[in-house]
């Protein structure tokens, strides 16, 4: 991994890391659902699991009596932190509706045979495609995901702060979570590129545009969830719909 592609890498790990734990803290004091599992999506997955992760394929590498088990732990973390914002993205954005459960359930499988492929190969460094491509989709979906409602719910606040409708902060911090999230997809579908066209290898432009968002989404969610140096919890918005109807502050 070059110096770009670290420095993307390190800001989006350290901002992961420094709001999941403040967001797991103000968890333990509210008791509230959404701070808990973001915190878990942020600390465990984009911290803790994508350091394994790299840590497994990029230092130890090929060969390293270590890097099997990095990967499988990494990825485990990865993956609960994929379900983890999926369970926040319900019960932020669409707590009063029940399909989430399905579209849950099937990320969930995804991810399931994903890993249960990757045990199958542990010792396979990079392992098969068909693990990649289950594991980045079904990841990618879920900040696809939470990208739409939160983009969507903000262009909605941005119309009801106008009649003085809405809290401003709360309106700036889901519009920055939608653009933490976008970038998030824009990392995996980056990956996913790249290695469409070139395999396991990551060309210096793809290196370049992932660390780029990484930068992007670490700004992004720091200020989301930091608003004047303090943590924030999670946007209190609920009844919100697809289209931004019926959501209330």
């Amino acid at each position: 991994m070059g110096v770009l592609g670290l420095l993307g890498f390190a800001s989006f790990v350290l901002v992961s890391l420094a709001v999941g734990a403040r967001l797991l803290l103000l968890a333990r004091r509210t008791r509230e659902l959404p701070e808990a599992v973001i915190g878990a999506a942020l600390f465990f997955g984009g911290g803790v699991g994508y350091t394994l992760v790299v840590l497994g394929l990029r230092v130890l590498g090929p060969g390293s009596e270590a890097a099997p088990a990095a990967l499988l732990v990494g990825n485990a973390f990865v993956h609960g932190g994929s379900l983890a914002l999926a369970v926040g993205t319900w019960r932020i954005f669409r707590p009063a509706e029940r399909w989430p459960l399905a579209l849950g359930a099937a990320i969930a499988s995804l991810l399931a045979f994903s890993y249960a492929l990757r045990i199958a190969h542990a010792r396979e460094i990079p392992p098969p495609p068909a693990v990649f491509w289950t594991s980045t989709i079904a990841g990618g979906a879920v900040y696809l995901w939470a990208a739409a409602e939160s983009l969507a719910t903000w262009s909605n606040l941005r119309r009801r702060l106008a009649l003085g409708l809405a809290d401003a902060a709360v309106v700036r911090r889901v519009g920055l979570w939608g653009v933490g999230c976008a970038s998030a997809v824009g990392m995996h579908v980056t990956s996913m590129v790249a290695r469409a066209l070139v395999g396991d290898a990551m060309p210096p432009l793809s290196v370049a545009a992932s660390s780029l968002l990484g930068f992007v989404a670490a700004i992004a969610i720091g200020l989301a969830f930091f608003p004047g140096g303090r943590p924030a919890p999670a946007p209190a918005v609920t009844g919100t719909t697809a289209t931004g109807s019926g959501s209330a502050v």
